[in-house]
């Protein structure tokens, strides 16, 4: 949705080159090797930035220093979502509930243990002093099929693999891992409004390799700037429950910087590292 905006306004065409692999590590590896002239772009996202360098630091070669971010296109945020029957109605009911039951009895669906699913749940039991059991899936629907199924007490699923359940009322939203709500769904609170501030979900920057001219980079922020603020971008991405949230260069720095550290806290703690 956004190449074509923004090669509009570059004046040539932007070839987009998929290479699959470790969760985007092995692209982003050759990425960061390219010449610094504004001509190579890649796409970075959450996990493989600021949780995979923790996990498997000899195959990751890159760190936060490694590359120039341009702009920030899209942040997907986690739902916290629970059956639709569930007596939980409220994220404070969560709490509570979590609270008064042995350790660990609440099941909590993940995809896998240290990933963008799992790690802000371990925030969560850090922050309220609580303890989840963690059961992990092979995707966001699968967990989504489970706790559709009742087979799980709450769960944390990438908003386009829930939208259209919590729509059905298939199942119940009781909570948005993001700082802001959601145009969308307006209508689910943020666990920071409801005195839990943390923030997951994935994102997706452009980033450019260090070295690259500042004449050439302030070219390519402009561009995307101009084309994430497109309207006819805006509410396409709306549509695909694909939010656009732009953030210039040095906003996206600082994201990753902090994320970069609270996750790193978190997977060494979790022994995870290596």
């Amino acid at each position: 949705m956004v190449e074509a905006a923004a090669a509009k306004r570059l004046g040539q065409k932007i070839v987009v080159t998929n290479k699959p692999g470790a969760g985007g590590v092995i692209a982003f590896n050759q990425f960061i090797r390219a010449q610094p002239d504004g001509y190579t772009m890649a796409i970075g996202t959450t996990a493989m930035l600021t949780v995979q360098p923790h996990i498997d630091s000899q195959a990751v070669l890159y760190k936060p220093d490694d590359y120039l971010p341009v702009v920030q296109i899209s942040f997907i945020p986690n739902v916290l979502i629970v059956p639709a029957d569930s007596p939980i109605k409220t994220y404070a009911q969560l709490i509570e509930t979590a609270k008064k039951s042995p350790p660990g009895k609440l099941k909590v669906g993940v995809t896998s243990i240290g990933a963008m699913t799992h790690l802000p749940f371990v925030q969560v039991e850090k922050l309220q002093g609580i303890k989840f059991t963690f059961i992990p899936h092979k995707s966001s629907a699968a967990i989504v099929t489970s706790v559709m199924g009742g087979h799980l007490d709450a769960a944390g699923a990438d908003l386009p693999a829930v939208a259209a359940q919590i729509r059905a009322g298939s199942v119940r939203a009781i909570g948005l891992f993001a700082g802001n709500r959601l145009a969308s769904l307006p209508a689910i609170p943020t666990l920071k409004e409801q005195g839990t501030d943390v923030e997951a979900g994935f994102y997706n920057m452009l980033f450019v390799p260090k070295g690259t001219p500042p004449q050439v980079l302030g070219t390519l922020r402009s561009a995307f700037k101009e084309a994430l603020h497109d309207p006819e971008v805006i509410e396409r991405a709306n549509k695909a429950d694909l939010p656009i949230e732009y953030l210039d260069g040095e906003a996206c720095r600082k994201r990753l910087q902090r994320d970069y550290e609270i996750h790193g806290a978190l997977i060494r703690e979790l022994g995870l590292a290596r």
